[in-house]
């Protein structure tokens, strides 16, 4: 196995090549007498994180984050459309003179801005082999004629191949699974209609990650690896693009095939009595079930939810087990930095951003991490209020008085993801940290409790969740422009769960989900804590639900106004900050 941290290119596109793309985009659009081309930021394989050189929306923007969408029109400046994670770092990395910024505000979404901007235009195209089967139909009903075009063609202008992920596979350690191939097909077949003449294809690749116990790291960030799955009742058919798993050893309900979809159709006679295949139109391309199609034209091509996430959504004692031991190493990590920071400055030895960033990697790197589960965030200063900053500075210098933030997470041997967020005043004992930063920090910190406190009954929709952890920001004057939490599993951000104010989805136990609020203020600096917790029947009433942290490191001492919190949450912190004291993760000088 490849040790970690992994040598990473990075990858750049100039403000000369994004204008000469887009040109070359726009006369692709006037020879096609197309108004607009709306550009997403997945791959092929629908990817969070795409790798930059595989970003169509990346060459024609220049926008490094992960979520944005890109409205390129026949003539005129491009629109890209952020929402407020990303607004700073957008003005910061996009040439106002190519395109324009539209920052979505938190109560509307990328797509009801996008649509707004797509009235009255009557031939609006799209990429068929890059945007999911339902997010293309809703363009289609948003413009006069939708126009999905065919594999290759913005690719082809942009002049950059797919890539086509080839290193090898492994499975995950025994005893970490919720059980084998057959026994979570059979779970995945008892929702399905006619399940003895329907397959189900998969295209979501933490979903085939699951069924199979495999692992890749064939993209930035994410443990999975590179493939498309057909399931029937006992078998599971992963077609890949290489010879990724020739060495593993074979398993009873599980094979590899190096070919597509629609070649395994007609190849594999045991598939030949399907009448139809059911796919996740949130999740599978339209290219896919183009392919379907062409590969069996009698074959019914049905849309219905992927069964797989709420199933693996629910984690078993198992996975629960060995996700706690993972956070237990991400928290001795991020203990560490911390530290080594305030030693440094101690020693008068001091600290940039940049080196910071890096030494934080460098401890996930000493606690066996595979990979990194996401860009670690390492910002400094004023940068802290910037939601997602990814461009540590080797000029940035600490001050002791600096607040800190260190958003992180790792991916270790089983494959599924950490992510820890704390924020800290430089200098430790050092410091004079200011009334405004420990009452951002606190009041932060009264949301943060409330929501790993909360007890509710089964049935509780996440966004009253969102409500409970919000309310004593409100109460200080402030918010924060993301939800409050998002599910965690074999990818940092998993469907299935969540905490917001338009998630309506209940809670239930097994659950493992962030809380994560977070205060930003432009100029000035943020703050955001986060831990993840993993829901569980309440052991005293019946019917109820509670919380249980998964990762203990400790808050800043330094920062907190314990005349801000209430007996109540008191008790919850000290009680924390005991266990840490206890694990070692304190935040101590």
């Amino acid at each position: 196995m490849e040790s970690w941290p992994q040598q990473k290119v990075e990858f750049r596109v100039s403000r000369e090549e994004v204008a000469g793309h887009l040109r070359a985009v726009q006369a692709f659009l006037s020879e096609e007498k197309l108004d607009a081309v709306v550009i997403n930021s997945a791959d092929r394989f629908q990817n969070e994180y795409t790798p930059l050189e595989d970003n169509h929306r990346y060459y024609l923007s220049g926008f490094s984050g992960s979520t944005a969408l890109l409205l390129v029109p026949r003539e005129g400046r491009a629109r890209l459309y952020v929402d407020g994670r990303y607004h700073l770092q957008a003005d910061q990395e996009v040439d106002a003179g190519l395109i324009e910024v539209v920052k979505v505000q938190f109560s509307v979404s990328l797509n009801d801005a996008l649509r707004r901007d797509l009235e009255g235009m009557k031939r609006v195209a799209w990429e068929g082999d890059r945007v999911s089967v339902s997010f293309g139909r809703r363009l289609e009903d948003w413009s006069g004629e939708g126009v999905p075009l065919h594999e290759g063609e913005i690719q082809q202008i942009l002049g950059h191949p797919p890539l086509i992920p080839d290193k090898p596979l492994h499975f995950i350690p025994a005893g970490i699974s919720s059980g084998g191939v057959k026994e979570k097909l059979a779970l995945v077949f008892d929702s399905v209609k006619d399940s003895e003449a329907t397959a189900v294809v998969f295209s979501a690749l933490d979903d085939i990650a699951w069924l199979t116990d495999a692992r890749g790291y064939h993209f930035p960030w994410q443990s999975s690896f590179a493939a498309v799955a057909l399931a029937v009742r006992d078998h599971l058919y992963v077609c890949v693009e290489s010879d990724m798993a020739a060495s593993l050893e074979p398993r009873d309900g599980l094979s590899f095939h190096q070919t597509s979809v629609a070649d395994l159709f007609r190849k594999e006679k045991a598939l030949s009595a399907l009448r139809c295949v059911q796919f996740d139109p949130d999740r599978c391309t339209q290219a896919i079930v183009n392919s379907l199609k062409a590969a069996c034209s009698e074959l019914e091509t049905r849309p219905a939810t992927s069964p797989v996430v709420a199933l693996r959504a629910r984690k078993s004692a198992s996975e629960i087990e060995h996700m706690e031991a993972c956070n237990a190493r991400s928290a001795r990590a991020i203990a560490k930095t911390i530290r080594w920071v305030r030693q440094r400055l101690a020693a008068g030895d001091g600290v940039n951003e940049a080196l910071y960033y890096e030494a934080a990697n460098g401890f996930y790197a000493e606690e066996g991490a595979r990979d990194l589960s996401f860009h670690t965030i390492a910002a400094v200063g004023t940068n802290t209020a910037i939601i997602h900053f990814t461009s540590p500075s080797p000029d940035v210098l600490v001050d002791v008085n600096d607040l800190m933030l260190l958003d992180s997470g790792a991916l270790y041997e089983g494959g599924y993801a950490t992510d820890i967020t704390r924020c800290f005043v430089a200098g430790g004992s050092l410091a004079s940290p200011s009334a405004r930063q420990k009452e951002i920090y606190t009041l932060c910190l009264k949301g943060h409790l409330r929501g790993m406190m909360a007890v509710f009954p089964q049935g509780t929709r996440g966004s009253f969740l969102d409500a409970l952890v919000r309310a004593p920001l409100y109460e200080g004057g402030y918010d924060y422009a993301h939800g409050t939490g998002h599910g965690v599993g074999i990818h940092v951000h998993e469907p299935g769960v969540g905490i917001s104010p338009a998630y309506a989805g209940v809670i239930e136990a097994g659950h493992v989900c962030s809380v994560e609020p977070g205060i930003y203020l432009e100029g000035f600096g943020g703050v955001r804590h986060e831990n993840v917790v993993v829901f569980e029947e309440h052991p005293r009433m019946d019917g109820f639900l509670c919380s249980r942290p998964l990762n203990y490191v400790g808050y800043d001492p330094f920062l907190v106004d314990r005349s801000l919190l209430n007996e109540e949450e008191l008790a919850f912190y000290d009680a924390y900050m005991a266990e840490c004291d206890r694990r070692g993760t304190t935040l101590s000088d």
